[in-house]
This record gives C-alpha cells, structure tokens and sequence, in this order.
C-alpha cells in the first residue's frame, strides 16, 4: 500500500489511542522459549488474577451504521476464516461483513468449503471464498508440535499462492484473522505489507505450547489484536504483555432471535410439542458444539438432581454438532443419557442453522461451560429472544449475564450449584419473565448486531489509520 486508506463511518472509539503498528520485518520470527512459572496458568474453576489492564468496553452505541463519507476510500478487507460452520465465531463474522458491506466497505471471505456459512455469506452477496482449511493454515489439533515448522515451510508458498489468486491483484486495504485457528491470514498481510486485525475468539488454557505460541504470534503478526471480551484479553496480556498498547475489546452481539421468530410466525411449527416430551411444562435448552467442555453432561446431572427434589414437570433440549472427527462426544453424551432416569425427557436436535423458532420454544437458556468461555454468544442470543439465562460463572460470560439481574450464575463444574441455580427458575414463572426481560434490555444496549458491527467497524478504522508502511 502507498498511503493509508480514508476510511470514517462515524462510530465510537474501542481502541487505545496510543495503539502501534508496527510490523515485523520477517515472516518467521524467533521462535519463543517454553513457557515457565504459573503466569501462564489458572487452576480451573479459581478467579482471574491477571495484573494485566482491562481495555475499556465498547459503549453503547445507538446511532445507525454510517456510510462511507464521500470520496472516501471504499476499504477492501480480506476475512480469512478457519470454519464454515454457523457457530458463535462464524456467526460473528457473518455480521461483521455484513456491516462492513453496508457502511459502503467490500469484504472478501476465504474459509474452508462444506458449512452453512458459506451460503449465508452469498445470500447476504458477500464475496465468498472457499479453499482447503490446509490451504488456510488451519490449526488442527497437535498442529503446534516439532513437526510444526517443517509443515509449514511446505505449506506456506502454496497458501501466498492461493491467496494471491483470491485477492486477484486488487487492492486489498486490511487483512482480518478470525480466530486463532487460522494462521494464512496472518502470513498473507505480512508478505504483502498489509495491516492485520486478529480477531481474538479463544482462551486458550490447554494444551501448553498452543497457550504459548498462539498469542506470541499475535503478538508478532498483527497491527492489532481484537479480543471479544475482557477475560480473552486478559488472558492474551497474560502471556504477551507487550500487546497492552495493540489490543482492545469489543464484545460480540447477535441477530434479534425475538424479531425473526415473530417475522416466521405464520410458519408451522411443532417445536413447542417435540421440546416436551412425556407431558413436560417447561424446556431447558443447551445450545452449542457437543465437545468435552461444553457441559451437556452436566446439565444432566444436575436435571437428575432437580428430579431427586421434586421437580419433574421439565425437559433438556440439546441443540449442537460435535466438531468434525470429534464424534465420540456425541457418542458419550447419548450414552449418558440412555442411562439417565429422565431419558424419556431429553431431546436432541442436531445443527440447527436458524435458531429463532427454537429459542421460541424454550424456557430457559443454559450455558454450562465447564472451562471459562471466552464471550458465549448463546447467552446473547437468548437474552435477545427475553429468555433467562443460567450460566457457568467465569470468561466472559460474567460480563454477559447479569447475576440476578438477567440470569443466574453457577460455580462451574459443579452439578449442584447448576441445579440450585435451575430451581427457583423452574419454580416460579415470574422470575423467568423478570430476568428475560431485563436480558432483552440489556441485549438492545449492549449486544445486538448493529452495536456489534459499529464497534468492529471502528477498530478496523483505528487499523488502518494506525499503520504506516
């Protein structure tokens, strides 16, 4: 680039002023040293004790998304994506282009084939991408171990390649990273002299050296690190300090569940019946990936413990996939179920892409994660569908859900804490409508798409403003 791209849809600051940009001059730095000490580290389930500075949380943000001022340079920024699933970070940027492309920008999406994502990209006529996810470097698991290097030495010459083909010698005025997972992005703009933006979607406790090398690489290979709560960016400053000045947090936000299940009204639909089976009142619902840490187990736990006090009028609703190659989650979950009491009483779903109508059909929302979660964007959904919301306390879903104000928190890992949380909700009909709404309040605030876009929208803005070839 021969000068910084003009770029000012009028919204509100999210990064620090004093943030830099500078970027390294080769595309491989020194590798870092193992980690050592505890610094890195927290026993699960204990506080964050992190030194490190909080970035400010994005305000509320009422005004509209502006467009481009006139003559203003049109940004063309380069999403490159791990996934084309439509989970809480695929979801994220599948808003966050969309806003980009009504405030007059042109996003470009690469991420791997196969997913919803990609036709809910086209349908929003986003320009659209699909390679290998080993063209895109996507980490897999081990993907960080002594081999690491040599891998990519092979893989990196065909990634620029691909990339370059994508891109098609346009002018490209930013490049984003979305997630940790994906490292071609983060190559790409360093080969050609691009600022980056990487989004930040994880907290990364284990396994070690990915806690390790993930955030040295930020550190190295971006102009700017966005993190999608406090806690991620805590974490990330745990283990690179030197991002303080580069980093910044805006919190996610989510389409309005209330609104599209009212626009599907007149569609069929037997949600409300399937959701309860065996003359169940009222429906539970866990959404998210059905992997080692999300807490469906959990949930069961504690509903057979609710069951043992006396409660039997309710039912759990499990909406998610396992990750792919990861079916022996799935496996273990039915197998806990078939030998749980209340089986008769447990649904599965599946995927489901449009979650309106099955928000609609629940009571109440539980994220029971057992490792913090770095933001939980189905606790958002759900407040915006004026569901309450039970939740593991810790990550950012503490800044989520308001204990006692639009949800419940519960000491993780703990099955009897969750039921002590569950009860009261499922014993009194007001409580759940309270806490709903005071969530609906608090996601038209703080957590909708549009206050989303403008915060993302901005921290690209200080991007590239920021850097100076």
């Amino acid at each position: 680039m021969n000068r910084a791209a003009t770029w000012n849809p009028a919204v509100r600051a999210v990064m620090p002023a004093n943030a830099s940009a500078t970027v390294p001059a080769t595309l491989f730095p020194t590798a870092p040293t193992a980690p050592t000490g505890t610094a890195l580290w927290r026993e699960r389930g204990q506080p964050d004790r992190s030194d490190a500075p909080d970035a400010p949380a994005a305000p509320p943000l009422t005004a509209p998304p502006s467009s481009l001022a006139s003559g203003a340079t049109r940004p063309t920024v380069l999403y490159v994506h791990q996934s084309s699933d439509l989970y809480g970070s695929d979801r994220v940027l599948l808003e966050g282009c969309s806003a980009l492309s009504a405030a007059g920008g042109h996003p470009i999406v690469v991420l791997p084939p196969g997913g919803p994502l990609v036709e809910a990209l086209r349908q929003r006529q986003i320009e659209c991408h699909t390679l290998p996810a080993a063209d895109l470097l996507k980490l897999e698991r081990g993907g960080l171990g002594a081999m690491a290097p040599l891998r990519l030495a092979v893989a990196v010459p065909r990634m620029l390649r691909r990339l370059d083909s994508v891109v098609a010698g346009r002018e490209v005025h930013l490049v984003q990273s979305n997630t940790l997972a994906v490292l071609g992005g983060a190559l790409w703009a360093q080969y050609r002299r691009r600022p980056h933006l990487w989004h930040v979607h994880e907290i990364i406790e284990q396994p070690r050296i990915a806690a390790r090398v993930l955030p040295w690489l930020v550190r190295h290979l971006s102009t700017h690190a966005l993190c999608n709560s406090l806690a991620t960016r805590r974490w990330l400053l745990r283990a690179e300090p030197g991002l303080a000045a580069r980093s910044s947090v805006a919190w996610n936000g989510s389409a309005d569940m209330r609104a599209l299940a009212t626009a599907a009204a007149g569609a069929p639909s037997d949600l409300a019946t399937r959701f309860r089976p065996g003359g169940a009142r009222l429906a539970i619902g866990l959404v998210g990936r059905i992997n080692r840490w999300k807490g469906q187990c959990l949930l069961v736990d504690a509903a057979e413990r609710l069951a043992a006090r006396g409660y039997s009028d309710f039912s759990l609703v499990f909406v998610g996939s396992p990750p792919h190659g990861q079916d022996i989650w799935q496996q273990r979950l039915r197998q806990r179920i078939a030998a749980s009491p209340l089986a008769s009483r447990i649904c599965e779903t599946g995927f489901v892409a449009d979650m309106a109508d099955t928000y609609a059909a629940l009571d109440i929302v539980c994220v029971p994660s057992l490792e913090p979660e770095p933001f939980g964007l189905v606790a958002v959904e759900a407040m915006s569908a004026g569901l309450p919301v039970v939740a593991s306390a810790g990550g950012g879903l503490s800044e989520v859900v308001v204990h006692g104000g639009t949800g419940l928190l519960h000491t993780p890992r703990d099955a009897d804490a969750l039921a002590d949380a569950l009860a009261p909700l499922l014993a009194d009909p007001l409580r759940r409508q309270s806490l709903g709404a005071a969530g609906r309040r608090r996601w038209e605030r703080e957590f909708s798409a549009e206050a989303m876009g403008r915060r993302l929208l901005h921290t690209q803005q200080q991007c590239l403003r920021a850097h100076r070839p």
